[in-house]
């Protein structure tokens, strides 16, 4: 793997992070803004998992579809065929719109940020990263 690859694959992983955080911010804050945080929470989802592609060597498919990518990243690993992301596809685009009218309640939006968690702890336990050189 060169170095380029790596960084690139932490890039990922930092943006999946920082999606985490705002989620957790804005289910933090009085009053909370579910719809947002639930859309950081499907970022993040997405962003771990096109990190866990890359990482296979997978080219990143330009995709919001969470379905479509644990798919994919199940082909590598069977564990992700286990989870279930119940609807957090309709928070990646739908939900930004006034006229689509979607509004998660409290616990919806705590479940999908523990499973963007659950998601990105998974993917980064299974990234490692080969060491270039051994020390003496």
């Amino acid at each position: 793997m060169t170095p380029a690859l790596k960084d690139y694959i932490n890039a990922w992983l930092l943006k999946a992070d920082h999606d985490i955080i705002s989620a957790q911010r804005l289910l933090e804050i009085e009053p909370m803004i579910l719809d947002s945080a639930c859309f950081h929470c499907q970022q993040a989802v997405e962003k771990s998992m096109k990190a866990y592609l890359c990482y296979k060597g997978r080219d990143i498919v330009k995709t919001h579809d969470v379905d479509f990518l644990l798919d994919e990243c199940s082909q590598f690993d069977p564990i992700f065929g286990t989870i279930d992301t119940l609807n957090l596809n309709e928070y990646a685009v739908k939900m930004r719109y006034p006229d689509d009218g979607i509004m998660p309640e409290v616990a919806e939006a705590n479940g999908f940020y523990k499973l963007a968690i659950h998601i990105n702890n998974l993917v980064k336990e299974r990234i490692v990263f080969p060491r270039l050189f051994q020390l003496c």
